[in-house]
């Protein structure tokens, strides 16, 4: 028996001159979007639907030059209830299978770009220097390695991975867990049961809350810390003292606030 070979996508690659700050507005089902560095204004889309031509055609791929903004959407619903008479059945069955079958997007973008993606379930991801970065979704995941800008993410059982974020961080998730690498702003999370680790490089507030994920919140030596830290059966631990704050008192501080249930919290230096 011979062996079955993978078909490659196709591909649909489109050309503009995105300039630096571009904002860019993505909304698919289950697609995946990729921000790269490079050659920047190239859009390429990829899909392995059966009828890829027809997949790629429709999608809508905008740029107002004036607002410096491209939108994009991967047309999940196109098509939808176009066979009238054939029935609700068939209709469903179409967009499962355009949502199955969706879009990926990868774009080069300039330095600053800031990216709003809206899907059920495609991960976004960022190779690149981002000023910002928000996403809704039911469970696809974000990681991104550098982004000077806020970062909101709102998701079910997505989980959340950053580099270097110069800004501030807000997560609201189910049982995805977040991480950070170096984070230079607030930090806000609320989970149920996802873990929570940041590594806290500057000054500001931590508050997390959550019923069952672990804690682990690193701060950089030298940083006036205030913690108000509790877990109702988790256990906590901290090289820090508890109930006051150590530093240079005329530093500006990282106030940690934890919220959790059963969950394990842990305080530590860098």
């Amino acid at each position: 028996m011979g062996e079955l070979s993978e078909v490659a996508p196709a591909q649909r690659v489109e050309r503009f001159e995105l300039r630096e700050g571009v904002e860019i507005e993505v909304t698919t089902a289950s697609g995946d979007v990729r921000l790269i560095e490079g050659e920047t204004g190239t859009v390429r889309f990829t899909t392995t639907d059966a009828d890829a031509a027809t997949r790629l055609e429709r999608v809508e791929c905008i740029y107002d030059a004036a607002a410096n903004r491209l939108s994009i959407d991967t047309k999940v619903l196109k098509g939808l209830g176009t066979d009238k008479g054939k029935g609700l059945g068939r209709a469903l069955k179409g967009m499962i299978g355009y949502a199955r079958n969706d879009v990926d997007v990868e774009v080069a973008v300039p330095r600053g770009a800031r990216v709003r993606l809206r899907t059920a379930s495609g991960d976004l991801v960022g190779d690149a220097t981002l000023g910002g970065a928000e996403m809704a979704s039911a469970s696809g995941d974000v990681r991104l390695g550098h982004v000077e800008g806020p970062v909101k993410v709102q998701t079910a059982s997505g989980e959340l991975h950053l580099g270097r974020v110069v800004g501030p961080v807000s997560a609201k998730l189910v049982s995805g867990e977040v991480h950070v690498e170096a984070l230079e702003g607030d930090l806000s999370v609320q989970s149920v049961s996802g873990d929570v680790t940041a590594a806290v490089a500057t000054p500001g507030r931590i508050d997390v809350g959550n019923v069952s994920g672990d804690v682990t919140v690193e701060v950089r030596a030298g940083l006036l810390v205030e913690l108000d830290v509790r877990s109702v059966s988790g256990q906590v631990s901290s090289q820090i003292a508890l109930d006051g704050s150590t530093g240079e008192a005329d530093e500006r501080p990282v106030t940690v606030k934890v919220r959790s249930v059963s969950g394990d919290v842990q305080v530590r230096r860098a």
